[in-house]
This record gives structure tokens, sequence and C-alpha cells, in this order.
């Protein structure tokens, strides 16, 4: 087990009483995965959103119903349960969104096979979760201070996932035409001690299973902070964290969905249509 999920829970449930605008760029996110859904010419009948926090979403005008599930009971919210076993009949959802917590999981493949087993055929998954070289500055900061100081590394960022390993992991879960990419963001703060409380108030603070279970020592904190700004600094006395979004779609099989040609199906050869060009 990589990630303590009850502490997820608990940190989840505390961001909870904060403002949807305090959680850095969640309430843009969530805009844009509806208006990736409505771009898609299907119907939505019954669907479920997992882990939207206390964002006011507005549905796409595609989907019918929508219930919404969390880790923890959240005023609003329809259900408590956990990705990692999600309590959903077999084959009886059109559509499962989930929004930005697979980097917390601890078993990905399996939670992906069973929203693919929980959707109806030609249903569509859809996620965005925070990949690749995610708060990779903060990491080198917090790794160089506590080598410097104690001679050691505690792990307090999770590593993340990239886009390749993401992938591979929706075609092994038999998802059919699977699609990701990735928006990369470089987000300005006026000190690291900013950086943090937003991670803080977003409730995305480490729940790594082998971090440290003891406060961060104040010399630790005051040397990651003198090496962020002496490596991470703006002219403008800006600093910037990197954040890597990672968007993940694939569809429940259906006999109808568009097929990829067999291979030598082709009409024409390569040599051939490029001639045609000149």
């Amino acid at each position: 087990m990589i990630h303590n999920r009850k502490m997820g829970r608990i940190r989840r449930k505390r961001s909870y009483g904060n403002s949807p605008d305090s959680k850095l760029f969640f309430n843009d996110y969530s805009e844009e995965m509806f208006e990736r859904i409505e771009l898609i010419n299907n119907q939505f009948e019954n669907g479920l959103a997992l882990g939207f926090r206390n964002l006011n979403i507005q549905k796409a005008k595609n989907i019918i119903a929508l219930k919404t599930a969390e880790l923890s009971m959240n005023p609003g919210i329809d259900f408590v349960c956990d990705e990692e076993l999600l309590p959903i009949k077999k084959s009886s959802l059109d559509l499962i969104i989930s929004f930005f917590n697979h980097h917390f999981s601890n078993d990905l493949p399996g939670i992906l096979s069973q929203i693919n087993q929980s959707l109806k055929p030609n249903g569509l998954f859809m996620g965005c979760l925070f990949a690749g070289d995610t708060l990779k500055e903060l990491r080198f900061c917090f790794a160089k201070a506590e080598e410097e100081i104690s001679g050691g590394i505690s792990p307090r960022i999770s590593p993340f996932a990239d886009l390749q390993d993401l992938s591979n992991l929706l075609q092994r879960a038999n998802f059919n035409l699977p699609v990701a990419d990735i928006d990369r963001q470089k987000v300005l703060y006026d000190s690291p001690i900013k950086l943090m409380n937003d991670l803080r108030l977003m409730g995305e603070t480490n729940i790594l299973d082998e971090r440290q279970k003891t406060f961060l020592r104040k010399d630790i904190l005051e040397r990651s902070i003198e090496i962020y700004n002496q490596n991470f600094r703006l002219k403008n006395g800006k600093i910037f964290a990197t954040f890597e979004i990672a968007w993940v779609m694939g569809w429940k099989y259906h006999e109808s969905q568009q097929k990829p040609l067999q291979p030598g199906s082709g009409k024409k050869s390569l040599s051939e249509a490029v001639n045609e060009l000149d």
C-alpha cells in the first residue's frame, strides 16, 4: 500500500469546509470536464461523478441524471464510496467521471477495471488527475534540504504516473478508443508557503503510508524555502510550481463503435500517397 486511504479521507473531509474558490484551479477544470462531455454526440441517461468535493458543478446538457459520490460524507452528495471498491452494479451506468482522485490510489488498474465493469456497453469514462512532473520543484527542495540537514530523504510528495502509463492502463482495463492527454501549467505564488497552503486547502497534502508521522522540522522547512527561493524565483519576485494534469477517457466496448483499419487494408501505399502531394 503506497497511500493511506484513511488519511486521504480525513484530509479530503477537512477541505470541504474551505471555499470552492480557494481550491486553485479546481473550478476551472470542473467546468472544462463538463464542456468536454457536452461536445460528445451522445446522451447519458445515468451518470456518476466521483470526487468533486464541494464544488458547484453544472452538469453538461447531454447528461440526464448524475449522482455524486465522495470519500466521506459531505453535504449535497448522494453517497459515500471509495473508488477502490465501487458499490456499483455491473453494466448499470452510461457515464462515470472522476475528478482529481486517481493520483492518490493504490490500485489504479483495479479501479479502472471496476469502472469498466460498471459501465453499460458504449458507456464513457472520463477522468482528470495530477500526473508527470507535478510539484517537481517542491519535491526537489524538500529532498535537498533533508539531505543537507538530516542526511536522508523522507517521502513527502506522491509519485505521479506519466501519460504513457495511463494510456496503457486504460487499454489493460479493456477500454475501447482510449485517449490520454496532458495540460502543463506553471502557477505563480508570492512564496513557497503560499503554495503549501494551497495544497492544504485542496486536501492534497502528503498521505504516503511511509511518510514521517511527526511534524516537519522547522529547520528543514526553512531550508526548503531558502532552496525554493534560490532556484525557482522569477525576476518579478514570484516563485513558480509545475502542475501537470492528465485527462483520460475511454469507452466500454460496443459493436457500433469505430474500429481501426486492419493492417494491409489500405488502398494505396505510403509512397503513392506522398507522390500525389507533389
